[in-house]
């Protein structure tokens, strides 16, 4: 059950971001598995199990290591001095598909709901949407954009697709999608508080989450 992250949480994050190497890692590991690893996996857990239980069933939960792709060289260091979950739907191209994530660094923390890199196909379909039913989006755009919870992300193209209007104008013309909200370190990461407020974040989410995955050549799987 998670109960909070801890001050030592931090002490740890910025501790493996100035000596990211093995000698300091083993030292720390300890602190790592208790302070951690262990309260990241528990709110990953209660965050899905609410999300699963009232608001979208078929997403699966995956945490991510603190050890980054051998296969790749790394020259600032082999750990993450970052560590996130994410709730997203099982398939082999999931980085180009809508997601939920929560990330913890050593001065706060971020989530939200996006592509990691959305796939060109999936943004013209995303635009022939807008471009047929304005009024469907415009009703997502606007709700999220009263909530004042998340700000979007998404490099936009070099050329314009075309012109709307607001609050579509902000979301037409951008090559990857996504909403986000950054915080720093405050009191709610040290209690259960934080499960409640990444789940109404999420719930908040839902309706761009669903219209994203019901765009052409993007089933969502069973």
């Amino acid at each position: 059950m998670f109960t909070g992250f801890s001050r030592e949480t931090f002490d740890f994050l910025l501790g493996i971001r100035f000596n990211n190497n093995r000698e300091w890692f083993m030292e720390h590991k300890q602190a790592y598995l208790d302070q951690v690893q262990k309260p990241l996996n528990e709110l990953a857990n209660e965050v899905w199990k609410t999300m699963t239980g009232k608001y979208e069933p078929d997403v699966h939960c995956h945490v991510a290591k603190i050890y980054k792709d051998a296969r790749y060289s790394h020259p600032e260091g082999m750990y993450r001095d970052r560590l996130w979950f994410s709730l997203r739907k099982d398939c082999d191209d999931w980085t180009a598909t809508p997601v939920f994530f929560f990330e913890l660094e050593p001065g706060g923390y971020t989530f939200g709901m996006g592509y990691y890199s959305a796939p060109a196909q999936t943004m013209r379909s995303f635009r022939r949407r807008i471009d047929e039913k304005p009024e469907e989006f415009s009703k997502i755009a606007q709700e999220l954009s009263n909530q004042g919870t998340f700000s979007l992300y998404g490099d936009f193209y070099k050329r314009s697709k075309g012109e709307k209007p607001e609050p579509i104008a902000q979301w037409y013309n951008r090559k990857n999608l996504g909403l986000i909200a950054e915080r720093g370190v405050g009191e709610e990461l040290f209690s259960d508080r934080i499960i409640e407020i990444l789940c109404d974040g999420f719930r908040q989410l839902l309706p761009l989450y669903r219209f994203l995955w019901s765009l052409e050549g993007r089933p969502s799987p069973s």
